[in-house]
């Protein structure tokens, strides 16, 4: 069912031409966004961290950050 609904996508999928530049390009552009993302990630658990030795409370901090519970009670 699922491949009839998306033939004509495989099909075009396995015409295509590979081509090893385009590859390069996406894995670099998608290895960017994650290194941007776990870097946004550990400034914001540094921040918590602040927040947590200056006293505030695990519900700011969980406002502040959009952090977890979990995120927040190791630090």
């Amino acid at each position: 069912m699922i491949l009839y609904r998306f033939n004509r996508e495989v099909v075009n999928m396995l015409f295509e031409e590979w081509n090893l530049d385009d590859a390069v390009a996406v894995a670099e552009r998608d290895g960017e966004k994650r290194g941007m993302e776990m870097g946004e990630r550990k400034r914001t658990i540094e921040f918590a961290k602040r927040m947590k030795d200056d006293g505030k409370s695990i519900d700011e901090i969980i406002r502040m950050t959009d952090l977890t519970v979990d995120d927040i009670l190791p630090l």
